[in-house]
């Protein structure tokens, strides 16, 4: 299986990080029919919310800034454009369902609003001339909902993200050095996760094993914040780290050596690795990233 995971954003709202475990046969039959039984699950009670406050439907078109949209609209409207609180129904070029409801102006998502997808994913925040723009608990709500992604933001960790500093992500590690807890162990973390979350940790010597580069939701203009990176890793030691980060990585590939990563625990994952080992990674909400820079022969 490839180990570098190249996931784009390549249809509108329809965002996924495929699993990479190596599976037998009766294991990969077993997930796919409890997939299957989930995914039905998923599209019934998306179906009994796309259909709530529908009221006077028009079918229209939206000129968005990913292109036109066909779909059913219901709410206030001005000069014939969705304009004020309202609910569009439509579906990606895959015919999977999705909808925004919400605040419009002038016929464009704009302000609060969520959009709910039929796998399950919704994206709640602000939206500016369409293009949702989340805040850093937001982003790390829409990360912990992906496939692949087993973990659940502990409550100490949510009072960093909702905390007037925004730490992720940082410029300069400098910014950090202040709030690191030198006293975490590895150990301490695995033993008991959710007391730490709040606790900013600093890791360093990190091989990237396996990685994916992603933007979170349609970016036209492929503005860092709505992009993002996951890294599994390990060093020497043992030790694992399931590695989110909220940007670009410039340099980022298999083998990369991450020479300096801060940020904060959510919690410990299982995953199993290619030859079938089961390993437990911390899950690390990295506000600062720095790769090992390579010598220029």
């Amino acid at each position: 299986m490839k180990r570098i995971l190249a996931v784009m954003f390549a249809t509108a709202f329809l965002f996924t990080i495929p699993a990479c475990a190596q599976e037998t046969n009766s294991e990969t039959n077993s997930e796919t029919t409890q997939n299957t039984e989930d995914s039905a699950t998923e599209s019934s009670d998306y179906e009994v919310l796309a259909q709530q406050n529908m009221q006077n439907v028009k079918e229209i078109t939206l000129h968005t800034a990913f292109g036109d949209i066909q779909g059913k609209y219901s709410g206030e409207m001005k000069d014939n454009l969705p304009h004020g609180q309202g609910k569009f129904v439509s579906q990606n070029q895959n015919q999977r369902g999705w909808f925004y409801e919400g605040t419009f102006k002038n016929g464009h998502f704009e302000g609060e609003g969520k959009t709910v997808f039929e796998n399950g994913q919704v994206q709640e925040g602000t939206y500016i001339n369409d293009i949702w723009h989340p805040n850093t608990i937001q982003y790390f709500e829409f990360m912990q909902t992906l496939p692949g992604s087993d973990f659940t933001i502990n409550e100490k960790a949510r009072s960093v993200f909702t905390d007037e500093k925004n730490y992720f992500p940082v410029s300069s590690p400098e910014e950090l050095y202040s709030v690191i807890d030198k006293n975490i162990t590895y150990e301490d973390i695995l033993s008991n996760p959710t007391q730490y979350g709040d606790k900013f940790l600093s890791v360093s010597d990190l091989t990237v094993n396996l990685y994916s580069t992603f933007s979170i939701t349609e970016n036209p203009e492929n503005l860092p914040e709505l992009r993002g990176a996951y890294m599994e890793t390990s060093n020497a030691q043992g030790e694992n780290y399931a590695i989110y980060y909220r940007g670009n990585i410039n340099g980022l590939k298999e083998f990369s050596v991450i020479d300096s990563a801060i940020g904060i625990p959510l919690g410990v994952m299982q995953k199993t690795d290619d030859s079938g080992v089961e390993k437990q990674y911390i899950v690390l909400a990295a506000g600062y990233v720095s790769l090992e820079q390579t010598p220029i022969e």
